[in-house]
């Protein structure tokens, strides 16, 4: 397959958290010629610059029709929407898209043991499709594996509680792990795009840090001078079998479905920490831990 740089890119879930980072960045970049899937229900208001389509999601009629002319789709739609990627794909396929980068940006689903929890099960669906179109000839696609995103699972409570001076330290909080965030998946998306042989039918890691959960919860304390913390210790194999469990027994939780995330975040034998990434190639600089500071200090310091 002939690959060249992509310049007509439609993005699915744009206004979301990850999403809405994407668009600016594409945006910002100058290169590429954006168009938004929206659905009908959307109010949310787009750049002027930015053509927004409104598609039927549940049709492949409507969703082949809004992507013809696309060169690549990038697609940040939530959780709960990763199942309904296929038809998206579909659509993809039907107008003759290139590629496609799904929504991934977690963890590192290659990891035999990541890829069994049940989180990920519907990524892991979508991957395996994916790769079967691939081997067809009928679409290029690329992963892009960040771990977690690291403003956003400060800013929503992921690696601590700092409101409540709280931290729940999984599996003791020491083991490093790789984390990115959004502005740096950003970057990641658009490099993706203009390095197309580069990142065909591959995974592609990339990371700011490498940081314990420990590490973390000490650069917050330093913004809290002379107040206590609640700090328990929580084991993740136990997370995993209580989450197992509601899964069997059909009652399903707030915490069933983020316990499975927290088991693959904070446990070393979940692959969270990349020793080989492909930074060098999108031309991603890691954070220095002064630059974490800095994060952390943005988002928890005075205002």
């Amino acid at each position: 397959m002939l690959y060249e740089a992509y310049k007509k890119v439609a993005l699915a879930g744009a206004s979301g958290n990850l999403g809405s980072v994407v668009l600016k960045e594409l945006i910002k970049s100058n290169l590429f010629e954006i168009t938004v899937l929206s659905r009908a229900s959307s109010t949310f208001k787009y750049p002027p610059e930015v053509k927004e389509i409104k598609a039927d999601f549940e049709s492949l009629e409507s969703l082949t029709t809004a992507l013809k002319g696309q060169q690549a789709l990038v697609s940040t739609v939530a959780s709960l929407g990763v199942k309904s990627q296929k038809l998206l794909i579909d659509a993809a396929v039907q107008a003759g898209v290139k590629r496609i980068i799904p929504s991934e940006f977690g963890c590192d689903l290659h990891n035999a043991k990541a890829r069994t929890l049940p989180v990920y099960a519907a990524k892991v669906e979508i991957e395996k499709y994916l790769d079967e179109l691939a081997v067809k000839g009928q679409i290029s696609y690329t992963l892009l594996f960040t771990g977690p995103l690291l403003d956003f699972g400060l800013k929503h409570g992921i690696f601590f509680n700092f409101k409540e001076r709280k931290a729940e330290l999984f599996d003791g909080g020491d083991y490093p792990f790789s984390t990115t965030t959004l502005a740096t998946a950003g970057k990641a998306v658009r490099r993706v795009l203009t390095h197309p042989p580069e990142t065909a039918d591959r995974a592609i890691r990339v990371k700011d840090i490498d940081i314990s959960q420990k590490q973390l919860v000490k650069l917050a304390q330093a913004l809290t001078p002379g107040e206590e913390w609640d700090l328990k210790d929580v084991d993740t194999a136990e997370l995993e079998k209580q989450s197992l469990e509601d899964l069997k027994t059909k009652q399903m939780k707030p915490t069933t479905m983020l316990n499975f995330l927290r088991r693959a975040i904070f446990n070393p034998g979940y692959g969270n920490k990349w020793e080989h990434v492909h930074n060098s190639v999108l031309g991603i600089r890691e954070m220095t831990e002064p630059d974490l500071e800095e994060l952390i200090h943005n988002i928890f310091g005075p205002k």
